[in-house]
């Protein structure tokens, strides 16, 4: 009998995954993550304000891999052997592969500022926004005045902020500082998004510090490289990620703060049998790292394989639409449509519907497990974010509010 075709996947979160679900049983498919939960990352802000907990946002990586006819293996991926073709493992152990996805996504970037590994909360995982919130509780629950600080103003350090307020901004001693290295907030998107939020955050205690680079941070300060100096109870880092250092060592990258280049069929340009997707593929025409382009890009690639294993032309990646949900907390939340922006509060019920679809497809409620762990996904999200935006009076308020920003 001819031996099936061998495929290692590297990642295990929206495209590794995606990839790994298109996959036929009929490969032998091996799935490596050094950790045993997928985690839905574009949610991971509402743990701040508790509408969200650390259950609903994971999924068990081996179920969802086995469930499909693959392997899953827990260890931590240290080289590629592009030519040899193989995967090697912290443990030592190598798997072998006719083809490989790379799916590692990007590590936290405090881009060398000093004392930032040290004194500054990551924002880049379930674990990293269980410890911010634990911490805020305690600094709100001890009665002191409270000074939070927020490092990047991109989609992370926004959503950060709407939870902070969502949850805390009735405490009478909270002062929140947004620092931001560019002239606007969410920089690369229409500024018009950034006034308004800029025009909500105007009626709470929250001060923006646009086009300031923070120098260094110490336990209880943070100081920008114009020399002012911000106390802080708590530092946020959501200044951005940078590449896994995988992707140089194994050479699919050029440099260490480079992603991997890819062609238009997401195959890596140095390495015919690789192909490298979501955050960590850089392709000719650059994508916005968002999950909705990793599931996409997961699931091409898959199809891709099986063209590189029967010998066809393999098919260029066809990007969809530029969406997004952007939530400011329980203040606003805004659509993006390509260049058309909508926002409104009820748009959060959108959000959550979003969040329900998407690990619905990723988990199919098919087994015990997988039905219950939707049922209690299903009436948290009802109860905590989708109908209170929906409430008569919510909606009436929201719906009469729904405005077109940029269209």
């Amino acid at each position: 009998m001819r031996s099936r075709k061998k495929v290692v996947i590297l990642g295990a979160n929206f495209a590794g995954i995606a990839c790994a679900r298109r996959l036929s049983a009929h490969f032998d498919v091996t799935v490596i993550d050094v950790s045993g939960y997928f985690e839905f990352l574009p949610n991971i802000h509402e743990l701040l304000s508790g509408v969200k907990s650390a259950d609903v946002l994971r999924l068990p990586r081996r179920r969802l891999v086995e469930t499909l006819g693959h392997s899953f293996v827990c260890e931590t991926a240290t080289e590629v052997e592009t030519h040899a073709g193989y995967v090697e493992t912290a443990s030592g152990r190598r798997y072998a592969f006719d083809a490989c996805v790379v799916a590692v996504g990007g590590v936290n970037n405090t881009f060398g500022v000093r004392g930032a590994e040290q004194f500054s909360l990551p924002f880049k995982s379930v674990d990293d926004c269980v410890a911010i919130a634990q911490r805020l509780r305690d600094l709100v629950t001890s009665g002191k005045n409270v000074s939070v600080v927020i490092i990047g103003a991109g989609l992370e350090g926004v959503e950060a902020l709407g939870e902070i307020l969502r949850g805390y901004r009735n405490h009478p001693g909270l002062a929140v500082h947004v620092v931001e290295g560019s002239e606007r907030i969410l920089p690369g998107r229409d500024a018009r998004l950034g006034d308004d939020i800029l025009q909500h955050c105007a009626d709470f205690p929250v001060t923006f510090h646009l086009g300031e680079s923070v120098a260094s941070l110490t336990k209880t300060r943070v100081k920008l490289v114009s020399g002012r100096s911000l106390p802080s109870d708590v530092t946020l880092w959501t200044a951005g990620a940078k590449p896994s250092p995988l992707l140089f060592s194994s050479g699919l990258a050029p440099t260490a703060n480079a992603w991997a280049a890819v062609t238009p069929t997401l195959q890596s340009c140095v390495a015919p049998a690789v192909f490298v997707v979501g955050d960590a593929a850089a392709l000719p025409d650059p994508l916005s790292k968002q999950a909705y382009h990793a599931l996409d890009m997961g699931a091409h690639a898959a199809g891709n394989v099986q063209r590189y294993f029967d010998g066809v032309p393999l098919k260029p990646f066809s990007r969809g639409l530029e969406l997004g949900l952007i939530a400011l907390g329980d203040v606003d939340t805004y659509l993006t449509v390509g260049r058309r922006i909508f926002a409104g509060p009820s748009l959060a019920a959108a959000k959550e519907i979003v969040f329900q679809a998407n690990m619905a497809r990723l988990d199919p409620p098919l087994g015990r497990s997988p039905a219950v762990g939707l049922g209690q996904r299903y009436w948290r999200g009802l109860h905590r974010l989708a109908l209170p935006a929906l409430r008569p009076a919510a909606l009436r308020k929201s719906l009469s509010g729904l405005r077109v920003i940029a269209g």
